[in-house]
């Protein structure tokens, strides 16, 4: 995917900060992609009694919103880790969990009775998605605090550590709520280290080192 047009604060900087943070920046796609991999994973093991691997590896994109390349990355990156002989070994245990099939619905009341199942299941399917869609959330979120720290570090004298992490969710060109998130997170630890404190007795102590 290619970087949106670059700042000219960005352009001004050493080149070998530049290469830096180019390498930065990959290790950040490479950790988002690997950590949409793993949380794919998790929805499969729980919807292995009901869908087959590659079905619900799509839910997993789908309710993700991911689209074009990053989709087809997310895609194959979860179908090797499903080619791993250990993991395939326990989701098919749960996989077969449900595929008996039970005979007490082979009746006009059974009928029924299965009808009221499947839309429980369907409820069912339904808050699992909305917790899966929420715990990946949280994963993305958290690895992207971590790499817009880093990009905030790189930069050190050379920016704000503010303009640091916007330049980072610009970069990764993150959806506009996740990049909220990732701000928020990001600038609330940096507060931790640039904001000046109160030492005893109400003196202030210097302690930021941010550059105007």
């Amino acid at each position: 995917m290619p970087s949106p047009t670059l700042p000219l604060w960005f352009q001004r900087l050493p080149a070998e900060l530049t290469r830096r943070l180019e390498r930065a920046e990959a290790a950040a796609r490479e950790a988002r992609n690997e950590t949409h991999a793993a949380q794919a994973l998790e929805l499969v093991a729980i919807l292995a009694p009901r869908l087959p691997f590659d079905e619900a590896v799509d839910r997993y994109i789908e309710i993700m919103g991911l689209t074009g390349d990053e989709a087809e990355i997310v895609r194959t990156r979860a179908l090797v880790l499903l080619s791993d002989p250990e993991v395939e070994d326990n989701l098919a245990g749960e996989r077969h969990r449900g595929w008996s099939f039970d005979w007490r619905y082979a009746t006009p009341l059974g009928a029924l009775r299965y009808i009221r199942r499947h839309l429980r299941r369907n409820a069912e399917e339904d808050l699992w998605m909305e917790l899966a869609t929420a715990r990946a959330e949280e994963a993305l979120v958290r690895a992207h605090v971590e790499h817009a720290l880093g990009f905030a570090r790189l930069l050190g004298d050379e920016a704000p550590p503010t303009r640091g992490v916007s330049y980072y969710l610009n970069q990764l060109e993150l959806p506009t709520a996740r990049a909220h998130a990732v701000y928020q997170r990001a600038l609330a630890q940096l507060a931790e280290t640039y904001l000046p404190r109160l030492a005893k007795g109400g003196v202030k102590t210097q302690q930021s080192r941010t550059r105007v």
